[in-house]
């Protein structure tokens, strides 16, 4: 009974043959598992590719969500930017028109040694008296025409302790020798004192004072500054900004 015990143990030279192998078989298995699961993902990538090309309405669909939220988002700036847009000629001749009754009064007064300066400004539109400006600058009319408008004064006063020392009427063609006409001689022709009057506060000379203007063609941009200086005794001179 104890020989055929012994007779019956394993050869360790067969048991390691069976161990390499069984490691030879799993390691087959492996191979063939990775290879198999990479064909499987291949070809779910391919399906989905054929699917994602037969149905091109995904794609259309977001190309057309963008492009709408691109034209709504261009449309916002749109609206925005038409709020800063300056007025058009047809609002400008409305905003000018409203003006013709209403009449700008500056009043101040300047200590300057020892004497009192009493300076008045009375702006306001001469009724009376046409200014027409030709249709080649009306450009929102359709067909263009002539349009017909007012000039603008400015009556100035000077007074030094109760005594007038400067007492004028200035008139657009009172502009007109102390500037080169940008504009091919059109303003000098066209021009007229605007609204936009106001007393310097850029003045450091004391001894004089200072009127900024505007002086351009109604109801367009072109136009340039001026400024009338009038000194402590009535003197004055217009200088283009």
């Amino acid at each position: 009974m104890i020989k055929n015990i012994r007779h019956a143990k394993a050869n360790p030279y067969h048991r390691l043959e069976s161990m390499k192998i069984k490691e030879t078989l799993n390691l087959a298995i492996i191979i063939s598992l990775v290879a198999f699961n990479s064909c499987q993902l291949k070809q779910e990538t391919s399906t989905n590719e054929v699917i994602s090309n037969k149905n091109p309405d995904n794609n259309k669909k977001s190309y057309s969500n963008n492009k709408k939220k691109d034209s709504d988002s261009l449309t916002r700036t749109d609206v925005m930017d038409m709020s800063d847009l300056p007025p058009t000629q047809h609002q400008e001749r409305e905003r000018l028109s409203k003006t013709y009754d209403q009449v700008k009064v500056i009043d101040s007064t300047f200590i300057i040694n020892n004497d009192t300066l009493k300076f008045h400004l009375k702006y306001y539109c001469l009724r009376d008296s046409n200014l027409v400006i030709p249709k080649f600058y009306e450009f929102d009319e359709n067909p263009p025409k002539d349009f017909v408008t007012h000039p603008f004064v400015a009556d100035i006063s000077l007074k030094r302790n109760g005594r007038f020392i400067l007492s004028k009427q200035f008139k657009g063609s009172d502009f007109n020798p102390f500037y080169k006409d940008p504009f091919i001689g059109n303003l000098k022709k066209y021009g007229s004192i605007l609204d936009d009057i106001s007393l310097s506060r850029n003045n450091k000379d004391p001894g004089r004072i200072i009127i900024n203007f505007s002086f351009s063609i109604p109801t367009t941009d072109l136009g340039i500054a001026m400024s009338l200086i009038i000194t402590d005794n009535g003197t004055y001179k217009i200088i283009a900004d």
